[in-house]
């Protein structure tokens, strides 16, 4: 029996990594492909410094992960697949548009990936809530995904800007 647990796991974190990387390359256009490499880089190294935390006073556990003698963290999902999520949302996002428009697009994606955080949590032994409930869960990646959003953006401001000095230069 535990042994078939254990397959379900890692059945879901092999998926993880094929609809990760099959939505990165078919959701991110070849000319966008810069912005969502950073994104992605900027989402993990985010969560990279709240999930230390968070896992290290019992808010979240990984009774099943990747590298159980290395390190408690959720490696596939925190680091790969979520990155990937945010790293869409941030490319396909409407820069401009009413602000309720733009919350609407925020809360769909925070709610969504709460809610598959949620199912994770419910139906696996991949991730466990220790003192974290639902509502928790959502704040903490609704922070994520801001914080994360805004270091994009910083990044991406002054765009045009750095482009034409390359040209300069080149």
């Amino acid at each position: 029996m535990g042994s078939d647990l254990m397959e379900k796991e890692h059945l879901i974190l092999a998926a993880m990594w094929i609809f990760g990387f099959l939505g990165f390359i078919l959701f991110i256009q070849k000319k966008n492909l810069r912005k969502g490499l950073l994104a992605y880089s900027i989402f993990q190294s985010i969560v990279w410094l709240c999930d230390m935390p968070a896992f290290e006073f019992g808010l979240l556990s990984a009774p099943v992960r990747e590298f159980p003698k290395a390190t408690d963290l959720a490696i596939t999902i925190n680091y790969l697949f979520y990155p990937f999520l945010f790293s869409i949302y941030y490319v396909k996002k409407r820069v401009k548009g009413f602000i309720w428009a733009r919350f609407s697009y925020f809360a769909v994606w925070v709610s969504a990936v709460t809610l598959y955080d949620v199912t994770i949590e419910t139906y696996t032994d991949l991730l466990e809530y220790g003192s974290m409930t639902w509502y928790g869960m959502w704040m903490y990646i609704a922070f994520l995904f801001f914080i994360s959003e805004v270091c994009c953006n910083w990044f991406f401001k002054d765009q045009a800007k750095f482009q034409t000095e390359w040209r300069e230069t080149s």
